[in-house]
């Protein structure tokens, strides 16, 4: 067996700073959220399903079998009394979708004394602001195969600067 490459993996350089830390996932967090968004909803009288673990860009459905009222409900937890939260594009693409039945709810002091903020139906009418900051680095698959430049050489097929 030949090795093509190895991969040092290292942690991002910023992730002790506190808007990073902050963005992790957090697994309790977020399970005492879905607890509270899906009690809530089943206090109202609504058939309730958590679809989570489903990537439809939400995460529990909501049906009220009296009305016939759907809700596609998003659920974001924060351990804390505040902070920000964050869609994925699939989130936003589906808030924007289905502007009729999409809710967003934002349970907060999950580490503590779990509160439902006020549901918000039709969060895509918002203003979000867009992360577009991705830092990373690219290389050429070839560069692995290939031979390797002369070290301080600038042409990335091993010959030499003209």
């Amino acid at each position: 067996m030949e090795r093509l490459a190895s991969a040092l993996v290292l942690p991002h350089p910023e992730s002790d700073v506190l808007d990073l830390v902050r963005l992790r996932p957090h697994h309790e967090t977020e399970m005492t959220a879905m607890r509270v968004a899906m009690e809530h909803e089943e206090a109202k009288g609504r058939k309730v399903y958590d679809v989570h673990k489903e990537n439809l860009g939400y995460d529990v459905t909501s049906f009220d079998l009296q009305t016939g009222e759907l809700r596609l409900i998003e659920v974001k937890g924060l351990a804390a009394p505040g902070g920000s939260i964050l869609l994925t594009p699939n989130e936003r693409r589906v808030a924007e979708d289905r502007r009729d039945c999409y809710w967003l709810y934002v349970v907060t002091n999950c580490a503590s004394a779990p509160e439902l903020q006020e549901t918000i139906r039709d969060p895509a009418r918002f203003p979000w602001h867009e992360v577009k900051k991705v830092q990373h680095y690219w290389m050429d698959v070839k560069a692995m195969t290939g031979p390797m430049p002369a070290a301080g050489g600038d042409d990335p097929d091993g010959g030499s600067p003209a």
